[in-house]
């Protein structure tokens, strides 16, 4: 799907949604609400998993599908001028 052409790891069966893990919940959501899409943290939905944002698919359109996946693409990446480690 779109997410994974971007090399995004998501998770889902029923096709009501999809769990992206996500480094910062937090700032993922801030960053897809700026871009105009609204996410649910993961917090609420999970008990051992890592983080993660849920996104709703259901309600997508065809044509929404590229745009809200380069958003959550867009989102994933490190804010400018954060660390990075380097191995």
């Amino acid at each position: 799907g779109a997410l994974a052409r971007r090399g995004i790891e998501a998770h889902g069966r029923s096709g009501m949604n999809v769990w992206v893990p996500v480094p910062d919940e937090t700032g993922a959501v801030a960053r897809l609400l700026h871009a105009g899409w609204a996410v649910a943290p993961g917090a609420r939905f999970r008990s051992d998993a890592p983080p993660g944002i849920r996104i709703t698919v259901s309600t997508l359109t065809a044509d929404e599908a590229e745009p809200v996946a380069q958003a959550v693409a867009t989102a994933l990446e490190p804010p400018a001028g954060a660390a990075r480690t380097y191995v």
